[in-house]
């Protein structure tokens, strides 16, 4: 019996998000011929999204080129990118986030050619997406939205790029969120320093990347800064960020100290389960680095003693534990997709705040920025949490900041809390829409292990899938790029695959026309 040939290119994809993952997932879907037409949705430009719509050419990636392909199976295809246009760059450098955004945007044109030459119809929609409604199996409706207009697409599947939600604002500040010197998130940069006023005193709320980025360029137009966090600490120092083929890590090890402690547990870390995660450390990076792990970190105390320190430890090349990370990274994932129900595991918040500082860790060069501003007295960084916040709309001093040192006075408040995770959440009208407040946890659907929507009320399984931070419920770490190309390109043959076994199984399958 002939094996019954499946025609992908009656498959209508629409791709919800047109920053890094959604381009990844397209260059993905034109590669492999997924889908005879492909809808990208999203209000901005395709290519660079929120996270590298930056024009300022000191806001530089905390990862190095070798890490930040958008194109699966070819790690270094950002480098020839630069190197084809005559930019300095090694795949250890650490590059302007501008030029992945003008990366992202010259792929997707690239691949939208070979879309072209293939046969297959590119549609970008300028909307919001509104919501999703199951008509039938393989027969979606999303409703899309701009301004006063509406907007309806009926496609065969769907992948969720959608980046990160809405940024944070402590509650404290929440009742100045309209303040005039108030900025709720320092992205775009441009908007950011348009609202300090000259040679202000400035509070940035938050002490890791975006706090970092805020922090140099104030500094740098000559603000004086102060910023805080409940633990008063920034991330370490790298010189790298970049692939190694000669770290391993046992996954069964991971998984049972994983599987120690799960996030429905309270309290202090207990010393039995710190003494095993330093151990599980300490014994990992003895068996894949040469130098000994405890002089690999610096153990001052003072943030501005431990950061000259960890200067000068990367400067001398001795942080060998900055070539395990993207391997840690890819182990733990594996790890959170092992099974076939969620993962219920992870690590304590005592410990995993720890290690986050090294897995976010500041590019050597904006460290080397961070010292110096803090020598000079521009910079320094308190240890504490908001108690009293008061302003008021008459020139400089408009902020009284308490935060267990007494009150004091600045002339502007940044707030670099980081982003809510978004959760995919089912309204009243039986219709998926994104919590892009992170406020509906308890009713957000749950993610199968090979990226689909994975929920009691679907009847069957659906070509619903996901890429990028939408899948945090079921990685580690979802959201780095040498995470989101092969998971990307992952997801499309899934899609494939689930298309391939409907159509050959005969299930009902109701293909829309195409878009005009």
């Amino acid at each position: 019996m002939a094996m019954k040939v499946i025609d992908h290119m009656n498959a209508n994809l629409a791709i919800v998000g047109g920053g890094a993952a959604g381009v990844a997932t397209f260059i993905a879907a034109v590669k492999r011929r997924a889908a005879g037409t492909i809808h990208i949705i999203d209000p901005r430009p395709v290519g660079p999204g929120i996270a590298f719509s930056n024009t300022d050419p000191d806001v530089i990636c905390n990862t190095s080129v070798d890490t930040m392909s958008v194109v699966s199976g070819h790690p270094l295809d950002f480098l020839d990118y630069l190197q084809s246009r005559g930019y300095a760059a090694t795949p250890s450098s650490f590059v302007p986030r501008s030029l992945v955004g003008d990366y992202l945007t010259d792929r997707f044109q690239r691949y939208r050619e070979v879309a072209r030459r293939n046969g297959i119809d590119v549609f970008c929609w300028a909307y919001q997406f509104h919501s999703l409604r199951i008509d039938d199996h393989h027969r979606y409706e999303l409703r899309l939205s701009r301004l006063t207009r509406r907007q309806s697409l009926i496609v065969t599947d769907v992948v969720f790029c959608t980046g990160h939600g809405a940024a944070r604002v402590p509650e404290i500040l929440m009742p100045h969120r309209d303040h005039p010197t108030f900025v709720g998130c320092p992205y775009p940069e441009t908007e950011m320093l348009a609202k300090v006023p000259a040679k202000s005193r400035v509070l940035v709320i938050g002490s890791k990347l975006s706090a970092i980025d805020a922090a140099i360029l104030l500094c740098r137009e000559g603000h004086s800064v102060t910023m805080v966090s409940p633990s008063g600490e920034i991330p370490g120092v790298r010189a790298r960020f970049i692939r190694s083929e000669n770290i391993s890590f046992d996954l069964d090890r991971m998984e049972s100290l994983l599987t120690r402690w799960n996030d429905q547990a309270a309290g202090p870390c207990p010393t039995s389960l710190k003494y095993a995660y330093l151990k599980y450390a300490a014994q990992t990076l003895s068996e894949n680095t040469r130098k000994p792990w405890r002089t690999q970190f610096s153990h001052a105390i003072p943030y501005d003693e431990r950061l000259r320190e960890e200067i000068a430890i990367a400067e001398q090349g001795d942080c060998s534990w900055q070539d395990m990370v993207v391997g840690f990274l890819h182990a733990a994932n594996s790890v959170y997709l092992k099974n076939k129900e969620r993962f219920i595991g992870g690590l304590h918040p005592g410990f995993r705040d720890i290690l986050h500082r090294y897995v976010t860790a500041i590019a050597l060069a904006n460290a080397e920025k961070l010292m110096r501003h803090i020598d000079n007295g521009a910079l320094t960084i308190k240890r504490g949490e908001l108690r009293h916040v008061a302003t008021s709309d008459a020139g400089y001093d408009q902020w009284l900041v308490d935060w267990g040192e007494g009150l004091q006075r600045f002339d502007a408040v940044v707030a670099t809390t980081g982003y809510h995770f978004p959760y995919y959440v089912f309204n009243d009208a039986g219709e998926l829409e994104i919590d892009v407040e992170g406020s509906r946890p308890e009713q957000a659907i749950d993610i199968s292990r090979d990226m689909a929507a994975h929920d009691p009320g679907l009847a069957d399984r659906e070509s619903i899938w996901f890429v990028g931070p939408p899948a945090h419920m079921r990685l580690f770490v979802p959201n780095a790029l040498i995470i989101v190309a092969p998971l990307a390109d992952q997801v499309i043959v899934n899609m494939m695959d689930f298309f391939d076994y409907d159509r050959a199984s005969d299930q009902r399958f109701s293909i829309p026309l195409k878009a005009s």
